[in-house]
């Protein structure tokens, strides 16, 4: 006997014919299975993994809603509108509207996202890698308002950090989003972080935490990599913790 999983697949394949993934000749049903993969990954329950599927069906397959409460349960079809865009507003507004919803959804919506976003951001990555800014003609808005979204979705998406079965996912899609839109610098005891949407951020040797910079970097800022700026922070944040420990108040 088939299971709903299986027919969830078969559904989204059926609904998605035809369809291909941006600038590329993949089937877009590759993108559903995907999230699937990664929602499982992270120990998704079925109807979770079954809205993986087929959470592009409603936004860009003319599927309905009730087409999938029917087939599918609340469960599956609440998760799918959800995730759904309103295409008849722009971008700027179907965005703003997504990470609104997503300030306040429970854990598994925002895995949903996250497996969403993390395909999406890995596939951006690939290609960038393969074929540089050609890529940004693909999309319906420039890298800079990119850079915004993805920022503003790891923002929401944050708490999946301290569950041990997302933090990875979340960690890797954190990475991802830093290496495609923020560019790192020191200069002595500053670490800086510019992201493409212009936002910064700053770190202080002896500080405990990131916090907002606007205004020019210094000039003898020297430019990193992602990988030696975090080891150069935990360095820095390993050295502060003989002092933490010492300004504690110890009580019984």
């Amino acid at each position: 006997m088939k299971n709903q999983l299986d027919t969830a697949i078969e559904f989204a394949t059926e609904r998605h014919s035809g369809q291909v993934r941006k600038g590329t000749d993949l089937p877009y049903i590759v993108h559903p299975i995907e999230v699937m993969q990664i929602l499982y990954r992270m120990g998704a329950d079925t109807n979770l993994m079954i809205a993986g599927v087929l959470h592009d069906t409603i936004e860009d397959t003319g599927t309905t809603k009730e087409e999938i409460l029917e087939l599918f349960g609340e469960d599956v079809a609440e998760l799918v509108a959800g995730h759904s865009e309103d295409k008849s507003k722009t971008w700027k507004q179907r965005k703003t509207a997504a990470i609104k919803h997503l300030s306040t959804a429970d854990k598994r919506f925002k895995m949903l996202v996250l497996a969403d976003k993390l395909s999406n951001i890995n596939a951006i990555a690939t290609d960038y890698a393969a074929i540089g800014d050609t890529l940004w003609e693909r999309f319906n808005a420039p890298p800079e308002k990119q850079a915004w979204y993805y920022s503003k979705l790891d923002d929401a998406l944050m708490d999946l950090a301290d569950y041990d079965d997302t933090a990875s996912a979340y960690w890797e899609y954190n990475s991802l989003v830093k290496d495609m839109f923020v560019t790192f610098y020191h200069s002595e005891d500053m670490l800086y972080q510019i992201c493409l949407d212009g936002t910064g951020h700053c770190f202080e040797r002896d500080g405990y935490r990131w916090t907002s910079f606007t205004g020019n970097l210094p000039e003898d800022a020297e430019r990193l990599d992602r990988l030696t700026a975090e080891l150069l922070e935990d360095e820095w944040r390993a050295n502060r913790m003989p002092d933490l420990f010492d300004n504690m108040d110890w009580k019984d």
